[in-house]
């Protein structure tokens, strides 16, 4: 195995638990390793600090998958995937949509893998897992049995390790659209075609807290994808709920899972942009109880965080002109740049832009099936705040 040599010092983040070695912290390899390949990290004193796998196109010149030395094999792949179905099955026990997999949170950097049903959706994200998709399809295929499996490589951030965009994989039969069980609706899912891996999870437990507030309430869910939290407040018993999201592909599925799901609940579905949908409301003077607020990240990059903070304030404060006094604020951000204490200045600027004052409710994160290691903030990206408007 090839041997990277740290610079001095630039293993203490890495002995506390952080699973990333940045290109600008290696001081010099031990026969070069092949991109992709596995190498051995050790310090400047020549202690092992663990095993990963490189790409030299990338900041994060390595992922570490052990902290002592083994081989990145199957054996290793294996107990990582047996690991995270146990996880999983202790945190969810009935549920059968939820992330099986997810990268570093379970000590598989660069692996997405999301069950749905009967079938698997996952993702590459990384150039040493790019090479060894074939023996993870191998692994999952013996050990979840799966009517089918999709392997997404069109993220955007395969970019980050010059990875192309490619087609997707497919094993098994897997229709276009999929009736996915998931919190006691049955829901048409796109995984060869939709956001992601088709649907976003991360946000299961937030969307049951939010149905919380929403009963008698007229919602506003913007941003709404396929239509999760108006179909959860609307089964929670909100008075009405308007849905808007630019994607119409989206919006017909969220309108056919509304149909099956909660079909005498008032829902509406716009296919509209959602700023000058925000403007024309905002001059309608039209109010709402509650507003669900939750945009793609905006804040792609550290480099990009000014300009996407802005664009987060703007979005909320425009919101917050719709909500009604005593209305309901759940409003998300899904970037690793912007943690909870930067969101709610965020939102404290908002508000002060709008004059309004609020009463803070609570501060969720991502679901447990989207495990977050305490070593690495990164793996921590989802913030949803709920905030009560008091004037």
């Amino acid at each position: 195995m090839a041997k990277a040599i740290l610079a001095k010092n630039q293993e203490r983040r890495l002995r506390s638990g952080h699973p990333w070695v940045f290109s600008n912290e290696i001081a010099s390899f031990e026969e070069t390793p092949e991109p992709g390949g596995e190498v051995s990290v050790v310090d400047s004193r020549g202690a092992t600090v663990g095993v990963g796998l490189y790409n030299p196109h990338s900041l994060i010149a390595i992922r570490l998958f052990a902290r002592r030395e083994r081989p990145i094999d199957l054996a290793l792949f294996r107990e990582r995937l047996l690991e995270a179905r146990k996880l999983r099955e202790r945190i969810l026990p009935v549920a059968s949509t939820y992330r099986l997999v997810y990268s570093e949170g379970d000590f598989l950097p660069g692996l997405i893998v999301d069950r749905y049903g009967d079938y698997l959706c996952a993702q590459s994200l990384t150039l040493g897992m790019e090479q060894r998709i074939e023996s993870v399809l191998e692994l999952l295929t013996e050990i979840f049995e799966p009517a089918g499996i999709v392997v997404r490589r069109d993220s955007p951030s395969r970019a980050y390790e010059e990875l192309p965009l490619l087609e997707p994989l497919i094993r098994g039969d897997v229709p276009d659209r999929v009736d996915v069980p998931y919190e006691g609706f049955v829901l048409e899912s796109d995984l060869k075609g939709g956001q992601k891996t088709g649907e976003f999870l991360d946000q299961r437990e937030n969307r049951k807290r939010v149905a919380h507030e929403a009963a008698g309430r007229r919602v506003l869910d913007l941003f709404c994808y396929t239509g999760l939290f108006a179909l959860h407040c609307a089964a929670a018993g909100a008075s009405s709920v308007l849905a808007i999201d630019r994607s119409e592909s989206a919006i017909e599925r969220a309108t056919r899972n509304a149909t099956r799901n909660a079909p005498t609940r008032k829902i509406e579905f716009r296919v509209e942009e959602i700023e000058p949908t925000l403007e024309r409301l905002v001059q309608e003077e039209a109010r709402f109880d509650m507003i669900v607020l939750d945009p793609p990240s905006l804040v792609k990059s550290r480099k990009r965080f000014r300009e996407g903070a802005a664009k987060y304030e703007s979005l909320n404060a425009a919101a917050i002109r719709l909500l009604a006094p005593g209305g309901m604020l759940a409003t998300a951000t899904c970037s690793q740049h912007v943690d909870a204490p930067v969101f709610l200045d965020i939102l404290r600027a908002a508000a002060k832009r709008v004059g309004a004052a609020f009463r803070q409710v609570d501060v969720l994160g991502q679901s447990r099936d989207h495990p977050v290691l305490l070593a690495a903030r990164e793996t921590a990206y989802l913030t949803m705040v709920l905030a009560e408007r008091i004037r």
